[in-house]
């Protein structure tokens, strides 16, 4: 415990070292936040009543780069130092290192022996493939959580497009992708299959990173990004599974292009 204060306390080293602020929030980007109770994952009494164990470490560490990644702070194929890493957390590198390893296993970080630790840098074909996966769960997805729970799945992705019509307003392009990366989670949370969501897992966090490269830089992109969204919830609502899929595909396909677009800039 002594260990996790410091690490509360020194928090403020960061900045100190270069890093960008990425204070922790009550809802962490990219990670997918536990759906509203209802039928499909309805929680004991006895669960509720646990106390929630303190993070490791590693944990903290984890959470902050994910976030630091997701949210652009770093770009594609940038080098993670682990001792400057280290003096922002004033913790020693073993929890870093831990942390950069766990990393890899979710695909955003790349361990290169005698060299480093990189952000990911997706290739084109890196983008197509992991844009075909997206489309394919997010479909099953839809169709699992409007059997589960359709009243409270189309509630929570109504109050999504709302927080992300105030964002767009206030010009706040980060909180813009943060609540569209929830959007696309909700249909994970809400499924109420274990298989599928582990499945998604596999690339959510890649797939959050592309979309913050694409979506915070470029305001017709968050524009047409939105429409898509408000398309797809009406769609849901009205049962036009037809609609739904078209828009679904074709958001999906602009940010493999965009993407792709992208890359070949760089």
């Amino acid at each position: 415990m002594t260990l996790l204060r410091s690490a509360t306390r020194n928090w403020q080293t960061w900045r100190k070292a270069g890093f960008p602020d990425i204070a922790p929030r009550a809802k962490t980007s990219g990670l997918r936040r536990r759906a509203p109770e209802n039928k499909a994952s309805r929680m004991s009494v006895n669960r509720k009543m646990q106390i929630e164990q303190p993070k490791t470490l590693t944990e903290i560490v984890v959470e902050r780069l994910r976030e630091a990644i997701i949210d652009g702070h770093y770009k594609f194929g940038e080098n993670i130092s682990e001792d400057k890493l280290a003096t922002a957390f004033g913790v020693s590198r073993s929890p870093v290192r831990d942390a950069l390893n766990a990393l890899q296993f979710t695909g955003l970080v790349t361990i290169k022996p005698k060299r480093g630790s990189f952000v990911f840098q997706p290739t084109a074909a890196d983008v197509a493939e992991i844009c075909d996966y997206r489309l394919m769960l997010e479909r099953e997805a839809l169709r699992l959580s409007m059997a589960a729970d359709r009243e409270g799945f189309l509630a929570a992705l109504s109050d999504a497009v709302k927080r992300m019509r105030e964002r767009m307003k206030a010009g706040d392009e980060i909180g813009y992708v943060r609540i569209d990366t929830e959007f696309h989670n909700l249909f994970f949370d809400f499924c109420g299959n274990s298989l599928v969501q582990n499945a998604f897992d596999l690339v959510e966090a890649r797939i959050a990173t592309i979309r913050t490269a694409l979506n915070a830089r470029f305001k017709q992109r968050r524009e047409d990004s939105f429409d898509q969204h408000v398309a797809i919830v009406e769609g849901l609502r009205n049962g036009d599974w037809e609609q739904v899929d078209e828009v679904l595909r074709k958001h999906i396909t602009s940010i493999r292009s965009d993407a792709i677009d992208e890359l070949s800039r760089v």
